[in-house]
């Protein structure tokens, strides 16, 4: 048995089978595949084989997952794990998967929190899969008087309204706008959001937003009116 990872992907060879995991197709969506590993196969009295999933933290290695199989189970007769092929009859085997609902939450949280340097300082962040981001899109507003900024919250809010009613779920934060953008990003990042739409005193004259990136803190600008199809796109095709 073993597991090599292979780009952002598993090639995982255990119970003699061989097959490639992307992230994605994983039950539980990870941030940083190379943190994982498979335990060599351990075979008991009974003949039942199990291999458990690691996760290497500085602290140390955490259970994630133990895999289970067996020819033997008391929920299923033995005519039901036997099947035909050919002439030949032959008795089927059980994989059965143990995970805690506890140690997996912890470790999802544990696997998305990074600390990159940005501008030589390091940046506290949840890196979410987008899967698992409890909100997807934040929103930044800036302006420089009262009147100004009443008029980007009304607009947020209406952009807010527009995304929640096709699913996607966003965060607004009515006073965010009393604090600068930096400190708006670094709250929204240490949340996880992925995405960060950014409303200035240009978004009312032109209605151009921004559209910033947790991962690379880059910044695009989309119209306002095409934002929710940007948006939908963005997560669909993720």
């Amino acid at each position: 048995m073993s597991c090599t990872p292979v780009g952002s992907s598993f090639r995982v060879a255990a119970f003699g089978i061989c097959i490639s995991l992307e992230p994605n197709d994983l039950k539980y969506p990870i941030t940083s595949p190379g943190r994982y590993l498979l335990t060599d196969i351990k075979t008991d009295d009974t003949n039942t084989q199990s291999v458990e999933i690691l996760a290497n933290y500085p602290w140390g290695s955490q259970l994630v997952e133990t895999l289970i199989c067996n020819s033997t189970d008391t929920t299923f007769t033995i005519p039901q794990l036997q099947f035909k092929e050919g002439k030949k009859l032959i008795k089927a085997h059980i994989i059965r998967s143990e995970i805690n609902l506890s140690t997996m939450f912890l470790n999802s949280i544990c696997d998305a929190f990074e600390e990159p340097l940005f501008q030589e300082k390091p940046r506290e962040m949840l890196r979410f899969h987008r899967k698992l981001a409890p909100y997807k899109i934040s929103f930044g507003v800036t302006g420089s008087n009262v009147s100004t900024v009443s008029e980007l919250n009304d607009l947020a809010l209406y952009l807010c309204k527009q995304l929640r009613t096709n699913h996607i779920s966003t965060l607004l934060l009515p006073s965010s706008w009393r604090h600068t953008l930096e400190a708006q990003y670094k709250q929204y990042d240490q949340l996880g959001i992925p995405y960060n739409v950014v409303l200035n005193e240009n978004t009312l004259k032109n209605g151009i937003a921004q559209l910033r990136s947790r991962d690379t803190t880059l910044k695009e600008q989309v119209h306002v009116t095409d934002l929710e199809t940007y948006v939908e796109q963005l997560f669909k095709n993720y």
